[in-house]
């Protein structure tokens, strides 16, 4: 049985647990913070919860990106570090940026998709329909969100791949 495997893993897996949380609880909050003040939404409104849904997914799904690269930091920095408090701390510095990146990536791609989204489509504004109920446009858009966050998760994880502080290799 390989005991540091299985602390990696569990410390995955809490790590994982913690940031879906963390991560859904704050986004859904922000976003509705806006989304209703700006257009007074109601909170039954389906169209809205299509669109929230789309949102979480999106935003979920860019920092599950983030957790591999955060892994692969704590296995460089468990081989180049002596002490398990300074791995931890270390640790937890890689962890709250990557994290971070990944949130504001997230963020980011998602207002900004929406804000060009809604930019092509003039004929129809989608926030008003949104506050209407009308499910095909919270749908449609929501959709939309999906997909860009799809093409932006490689990329996000790319950039924090280039974080990672792989020893150096010699060659002569």
């Amino acid at each position: 049985m390989n005991t540091k495997l299985i602390y990696l893993a569990s410390a995955q897996l809490l790590l994982s647990l913690i940031l879906a949380i963390l991560v859904t609880f704050f986004s859904y909050k922000i976003f509705r913070y806006f989304l209703v003040k700006k257009y007074k939404i109601q909170l039954d409104n389906f169209a809205f919860a299509l669109l929230s849904s789309s949102i979480l997914f999106s935003v979920g799904y860019i920092i599950s990106g983030t957790l591999q690269p955060a892994m692969n930091v704590i296995r460089i920095l468990g081989q180049q570090t002596q002490s398990s408090l300074e791995l931890f701390f270390e640790s937890i510095q890689y962890i709250t940026l990557f994290v971070g990146i990944g949130f504001v990536i997230s963020s980011v791609t998602t207002l900004l998709g929406l804000f060009i989204f809604t930019q092509l489509t003039r004929k129809v504004n989608e926030f008003e329909e949104i506050s209407k109920d009308n499910k095909a446009v919270g749908l449609i858009t929501g959709v939309i969100i999906i997909v860009i966050a799809m093409f932006v998760k490689d990329s996000t994880i790319l950039l924090l791949e280039s974080f990672i502080p792989y020893p150096r290799l010699l060659i002569n």
